[in-house]
This record gives structure tokens, sequence and C-alpha cells, in this order.
């Protein structure tokens, strides 16, 4: 009886040992697990515009760092986002919660035929998470110090908001913005010239100039030269499809949230340069003499549209229109108001465009000379 006793007693202070061993804390007073949270999501910048590498950026290029969650805004400034050549830019720092994306945009165009640096560091996550290690990337703007041209909102079938935009310079470089678009989604890029459709039978086949794809928010960058060299007159159009998603367009100004975004501006040039099938003259009229022009620019914003003449015939009336569609003929386009030139051959009028919608503008004389709004790409 004895011997068993020992050996019930041996066993029970060997199995205390062993739970005693299981426990973190035996013997310490302290029998609480402590298990360590995980890690922070590591955060850091997931795509940049210009890409890497880029070449023949325009001058008047904007650079768009998207991270991989959100960013605390604060962090988001000119001090933690620098572009140098070496120097720094001059430029504001801008930053979308809804895209996880941060904007750069220099205060004055930036140098042609130059290579510059975006350099990212202290930017951090809305949650405090700091970026493993500082993001530098280069891209080198085109040769010539090209202008803006060309800029045009797109507008869905929809025409309640704008929906990006886009713009041309000088050197024929097209930039194309989305924003609240399809998801997820290609789109080819095509340009649609203008035509005389007075003159009987269809316009030009439109052309591919380029694609651009929308992320999972709608929204897309993408640039990319126009294909063919000459003057242009006529509307750029996103298809997915086969329908026009989106288009360059000027709408209808009595929709408040519309006039808000959208913008326009162009070149005026005479009608007898612009390719297309008989684009030579006022609409359902013969063609006329042209003369050449200095510098002219339609110019849109807030529901109204200035309409510049420099270097044209002096002391004439000049009568201004908008066409609704590629066909510039009268059935299509409605006049927005008249003005005269003075001596030099000057002049300038602001006209409101109404309810109307339409995406060719035109200056016409009654002698016949004629000015549409466009483009010209260098060959």
């Amino acid at each position: 009886m004895m011997l068993r006793t020992k050996f019930l007693f041996c066993f029970l202070v060997a199995t205390a040992a062993l739970s005693c061993a299981l426990m973190t804390g035996c013997g310490s007073g302290n029998n609480t697990v402590s298990i360590s949270p995980p890690p922070p999501p590591a955060f850091s910048v997931t795509s940049i515009t210009p890409a890497a590498g880029a070449t023949k950026v325009a001058a008047s290029a904007t650079i768009q760092i998207k991270f991989s969650s959100a960013a605390n805004p604060s962090s988001v400034n000119a001090t933690n986002i620098q572009i140098t050549d070496p120097k720094q830019i001059a430029g504001t720092v801008s930053y979308s919660a809804t895209t996880n994306t941060a904007t750069f945009t220099p205060s004055a165009a930036l140098a042609a035929n130059t290579t510059f640096t975006l350099t990212i560091s202290g930017v951090t996550s809305s949650v405090g998470t700091a970026m493993a290690s500082p993001f530098t990337s280069t891209f080198a703007t085109i040769a010539s110090s090209a202008t803006m041209q060309y800029q045009a909102s797109l507008l869905s079938a929809t025409v309640t908001t704008s929906n990006g935009q886009i713009s041309m310079d000088t050197d024929g470089n097209v930039s194309i913005q989305l924003t609240g678009a399809r998801a997820s989604t290609t789109y080819t890029v095509q340009f649609c010239p203008a035509f005389d459709g007075s003159s009987g039978g269809g316009g030009p086949a439109c052309f591919n100039v380029g694609t651009i794809v929308s992320d999972a928010n709608g929204s897309g960058t993408s640039t990319f030269l126009f294909p063919q060299p000459g003057s242009w007159a006529g509307d750029f159009e996103l298809d997915s499809d086969g329908n026009d998603d989106y288009q360059t367009y000027v709408g209808n100004t009595t929709i408040a949230g519309l006039v808000a975004t959208e913008v326009y501006m162009s070149t005026l040039q005479p009608q007898s340069t612009v390719n297309g099938t008989g684009v030579t003259g006022p609409p359902s009229d013969s063609p006329g003499p042209q003369e050449p022009l200095s510098v002219g620019t339609i110019i849109y914003s807030m529901g109204s549209v200035q309409f510049t003449l420099t270097g044209a015939s002096p002391n004439t009336n000049h009568s201004t229109n908008e066409s609704e569609s590629l066909s510039i003929d009268s059935s299509g386009t409605y006049a927005l108001g008249q003005f005269t030139t003075d001596a030099s051959g000057n002049s300038s009028s602001t006209e409101s465009l109404g309810g109307n919608y339409g995406d060719i503008f035109e200056v016409n004389s009654a002698s016949g000379t004629g000015f549409i709004g466009g483009f010209s790409v260098p060959k």
C-alpha cells in the first residue's frame, strides 16, 4: 500500500511540472499568453505617369503618383514629392483620396530636351506606415519647348459631366486623361475629320491614333504622337465596344455641373489648309479666297466662348458659328455672333453657347474667307 501511494504522488508531481512548462510565465505569477499583432501592410508607389524612363514627354505634362493604399494627405506635399533637373522644380501637389493618387503640377512648363528625376520620400500611409525606401524615377521632355494648341473635354452619351480631357501640344503629342469612366476597359482612340456636308457624300473615314486603358476606378492616362502630319479639324472619339463611349464635345451649358468642369481650346486656321473632304469655305457657300492668319484661337470656359483673330483682313465683318456635327453645313450649324476686325486685322468676340451642343467652331466673312478650329501636326 505504501509503494502504491508513493507512485501516485510522483505521477501527480510530474504531471504538474509538465503543465507548468507548457504555460508561459509559470512560476512567475504571469499566466497571460502574449500574441504580437500582424505588421501593417507595406506602403509603396505602384505606378507613375510619365512612366519610368519615358521620353518625348510634353513640356506641359503633370506628374501623377499612385500609391498602394490611402496616404496621409498631410504628408503628400512639395517637400516629400520633388522634381529636379538637378535643381528643384517649383510646383504644387494635390491628392485624390478616391484614387490614392498624388499629382505634381509644375508652376511653369518644363524645360525642353531635359531629363528630370522624380523623388518621393517621407510620404506615409493613412495609418502611419512609412515607405520602405525613397522612390526615384526619371523621364525626359521632348526636344522643343512645345505649347498647348488644343484641349477639349471628353463627354459620355449622357452629357451630364466631364469624363476627362484630350490635349495636344504643337509637337503633335496627344495627352488623354480619363476620370469616372467605365472601369478596367481598353479604349481605342480615333480621330474623325470634319468635312463639307453641303458638297454631298460622306466624310473621310475616322482613323486610329492610340489606345487608353482605365483602371478599377475608371481613371487612366495615355500619351502618344498624332500619327498624321498636317492641319486638322474634327473630333476625337473613344470606343470600346463599337459605340462611341466618350468624345470631344462642348455640351449643354444649362447643366451647371458640366459647365464647371468642361474646357475647350483650339487654334483657328484658314479652312483651305485643313485636311478632309472639301473643308474650304463657309457653310453652304462656294469656296472663297483664303487668307493667312498669324494667330487665332478659340477658348471656351464656364458657358462662354471667346474667338480671337490676329492678322486677318482689316476692317472686315466676321460671323462666328458652332457646328453640332462633323458635317460643316447650314443644317448643323448655329450662328453665335458677329464682330469686325480693326485696321490691323485683329479683333475678338465672346459669345454664350446657350443650350447648343457642338465640337466644331468657325469664323467666316461675307467675302468667303473662313477659319475653322483645329490643330496642326508637324512633319
